[in-house]
């Protein structure tokens, strides 16, 4: 409700650790975030924008800020699970979706969440958030989807608003883009860019201060053990072949909302929006 991305719980989880004492605590969760492939150039929501439709990525972004905040022992939960009850939603819920599901189910089966994203409206996506007490716990999250978009346009139907339902579970740990079992009608409605087959891409070294970079290769690896011998500074990024602002604007992962996007200024200093490694002296930035 603050706004079209997440600049909002960026600064509101910023001005909390500053508060609190913990601003090495949250920048370190930050680069995790970055780390475990949660973070592109566009943040949590470039993430997300290859796991759900784009209208759901919103409030699923807010999640993962969710999380954050509760690992800090910030977040105040609507209901705790007992670790018994995390267990068994933990161990189940692969299977579970492994048909589709819609929002009364989700409700029946695991009760009232730890948290509810976004509002009551069935026309609208929501994330429903599921976790303990206990702040070493992670969230598993329900994204569910605006079904009633999606049927209106097929069917022709007015009047009929049919339950939100669940695209994906995001409940594993690991690389972001594996955290995640999806029911049918999410592998169904996930971004084609997912769906096929990956594109090759190279590493690209620029050095700090460095008007050109100075370095391709072909896989990260390589890139790292240049570094490592040449004891370099600089950024090391992951490109794939083609404009960096096309590429992200035709996979869904940057949507341009701003009078300045897509000029030519814009275009020349777009970033990729894929991986990249921050090195100081050849290594890698804790």
């Amino acid at each position: 409700m603050y706004g079209r991305d997440e600049v909002a719980e960026r600064l509101l989880l910023e001005a909390m650790a500053a508060v609190d004492g913990s601003l090495t605590r949250w920048r370190a969760e930050c680069e995790g975030l970055r780390d475990r492939d949660a973070f592109t150039a566009t943040g949590v929501m470039g993430a997300y924008s290859t796991i759900l439709p784009a209208d759901a990525v919103r409030d699923a972004a807010s999640s993962v800020y969710a999380e954050i905040a509760h690992r800090l022992g910030w977040l105040e939960l609507d209901r705790a699970l007992s670790e018994a009850e995390y267990q068994q939603l933990s161990a189940n819920i692969s299977s579970w979706v492994s048909q589709d599901r819609t929002l009364p189910e989700v409700i029946e089966t695991f009760g009232s969440p730890s948290l509810w994203i976004g509002g009551t409206n069935p026309l609208y996506p929501k994330t429903l958030a599921y976790t303990t007490a206990d702040h070493d716990h992670d969230l598993i999250c329900f994204h569910l989807w605006n079904a009633f978009a999606n049927a209106a346009a097929e069917t022709g139907l007015r009047g009929v608003y049919p339950d939100p339902v669940v695209l994906a579970v995001r409940h594993l740990p690991g690389k972001f883009p594996g955290a995640f079992s999806f029911t049918p009608k999410g592998l169904h409605r996930r971004p084609a860019v997912q769906r096929s087959p990956l594109r090759s891409t190279v590493w690209i070294f620029h050095g700090d201060r460095a008007r050109y970079a100075s370095g391709v290769f072909d896989t990260l690896d390589a890139g790292l053990a240049w570094a490592a011998e040449r004891q370099v500074t600089g950024i090391l990024a992951e490109y794939a072949g083609g404009g960096a602002y096309d590429l992200a604007v035709s996979e869904g992962r940057f949507t341009p909302s701003k009078a300045h996007h897509g000029t030519s200024d814009h275009v020349a200093a777009f970033s990729p929006g894929l991986r990249h490694v921050h090195l100081t002296d050849g290594h890698r930035d804790s």
